[in-house]
């Protein structure tokens, strides 16, 4: 998480959103979520969210983007409770998030607004938690949550929560790329989506063998998501355009379980402007389109 800014009872934190460029979902777990190995990359597309202490005794979230959730669904209110349960402190909050990250994307925005609520009340507060308390309470929060604490290149292993370090290799192919994001105007419930793929179990998880081959091929062909088959049953746009995409010899893919795809530029023969071209044709003028960079 960077960008921290701090005021006396205020504190403002850049939250980015993430890509998964490789995501193999192997099985379910006895708790009933999935075991999954994927490569996730932070992006420099981000929220800002900024933090005040309140004298009042409940906590307060506000949002500039329409749709969002500011009541106690949102993982920035539950992020709030779960510190105050976890330190005893009997502080409140208001959070302004300033959202740019699409909800329903698959790109991790809520889950990163979580973690930067924790990162930022922790230092409001003189730091009574660990990095490894704070591990804690994001895992509760979410999958993704652990991973947005400390954001970087990794492989994330588990049900989201063990992290690891990336292959060097590709790390250093990878790291500072220009990546394109655009998405449908319709978003992906992540629990449909895992659904689909019990459904059509056990056909549709993949292998840890078939994982690690991915992780040793050069970065361009480690793009893969098991999520992609039973999403583009169902959303034929995201099917249709992927294909033709690739069939021109871009580096593409959806992330998490959709519906922002994303594509590498730098590993293929088309132009940026000729890219956006191609999906706002295919997708109409509303197309979320944006381009950032893998850091």
């Amino acid at each position: 998480m960077n960008g921290v800014k701090s005021a006396d009872r205020e504190l403002s934190v850049r939250t980015p959103a993430k890509v998964n460029l490789m995501l193999a979902v192997h099985g379910p777990r006895e708790d009933g979520l999935h075991e999954l190995t994927s490569l996730v990359a932070p992006l420099e597309f981000a929220d800002d969210l900024t933090v005040r202490v309140q004298d009042s005794g409940s906590d307060r979230l506000t949002c500039s983007m329409p749709g969002v959730p500011v009541d106690g669904s949102n993982l920035v209110l539950k992020a709030a409770a779960a510190f105050r349960a976890a330190t005893g402190k009997s502080r409140y909050y208001e959070f302004n998030l300033e959202k740019r990250i699409p909800f329903g994307a698959g790109l991790g925005g809520g889950s990163s607004n979580a973690a930067g609520a924790l990162l930022v009340m922790n230092e409001l507060e003189g730091t009574p938690l660990g990095i490894e308390s704070l591990r804690g309470l994001a895992a509760g929060l979410g999958s993704d949550c652990p991973f947005f604490l400390e954001p970087r290149l990794c492989l994330m292993r588990g049900r989201g929560e063990r992290l690891e370090a990336a292959p060097p290799a590709q790390i250093a192919s990878l790291r500072g790329q220009t990546i394109i994001l655009f998405k449908p105007s319709f978003g992906i419930g992540t629990a449909w989506a895992y659904g689909a793929l019990r459904a059509e179990a056990p056909d549709s998880y993949a292998p840890e063998s078939q994982t690690q081959r991915l992780l040793e091929a050069d970065a361009k062909e480690l793009i893969f998501n098991s999520f992609e088959t039973v999403v583009s049953r169902k959303y034929r746009a995201i099917n249709a355009l992927l294909g033709d995409l690739r069939e021109r010899g871009v580096v593409c893919g959806l992330s998490g379980s959709g519906s922002c795809c994303f594509a590498l530029p730098e590993f293929g023969p088309l132009k940026k402007k000729d890219l956006k071209h191609i999906i706002k044709s295919a997708w109409g003028d509303s197309v979320f389109f944006i381009e950032t960079a893998l850091f």
